[in-house]
């Protein structure tokens, strides 16, 4: 069966395919070139020429100097909250292709990734201000001193970047932003839950 899959694909790739006369069908080769000249073309908008497009955050636009706004609204360094995107591979990224995944595995995908973004993070920001929350973003991958500044990696490792103990004590612990704290506790507890879920669904 495998052998005949190959011989099948490799005459499907070299054979000529011609339309009859007259037709308006294309053939599958025009119809390939045609799908990558657009998706190529399409990405070169958002991807170089203009990059908002990745992000549109209209709340930002219109509430410019409100700082909960911007943490609400912007895509990419909030919440995201009104946001939109003709970005394709924005579109994708976090939810996957839906032309790629069934269904139930995207929608599976959004309520985890609903239930995250727009209970969990912002409960834990304004609700509990969850190890002093407030100081630092809301959405970021940096890191940080107690006071809200940037945490200086330089300052606490030696020559041979091993950790200097007494500069940390004397600088403090590393500090995370709420979503960057939680994304982390979160992904060890996916590793983790694998096994459950072998044992609630496969085993016996």
């Amino acid at each position: 069966i495998g052998t005949n899959a190959i011989l099948v694909c490799t005459r499907a790739l070299h054979e000529k395919e011609e339309s009859p006369k007259g037709s308006r069908q294309i053939s599958r080769s025009k119809f390939f070139l045609v799908a990558l000249i657009c998706s190529f073309a399409w990405y070169v908008v958002p991807g170089y020429l203009f990059p908002a497009l990745t992000s549109i955050s209209w709340v930002c636009w219109v509430f410019s100097k409100s700082v909960t706004a911007q943490q609400l609204g912007s895509g990419m360094k909030g919440l995201g909250l009104g946001a939109f995107t003709l970005d394709w591979s924005a579109v994708s990224s976090f939810l996957f292709s839906p032309l790629i995944s069934p269904f139930f595995a995207t929608a599976n995908i959004f309520v985890g990734y609903f239930c995250f973004l727009y209970v969990l993070v912002p409960t834990a920001y304004w609700g509990m201000n969850l190890y002093n929350a407030k100081t630092f973003p809301i959405f970021s991958s940096h890191l940080f001193m107690s006071n809200g500044s940037a945490y200086q990696i330089t300052d606490i490792v030696n020559q041979q970047f091993q950790l200097d103990t007494e500069a940390y004590a004397r600088l403090g612990r590393i500090n995370l932003s709420t979503f960057f704290a939680l994304s982390y506790g979160l992904s060890f507890a996916t590793i983790a839950s694998t096994i459950t879920h072998v044992g609630i669904f496969y085993g016996k």
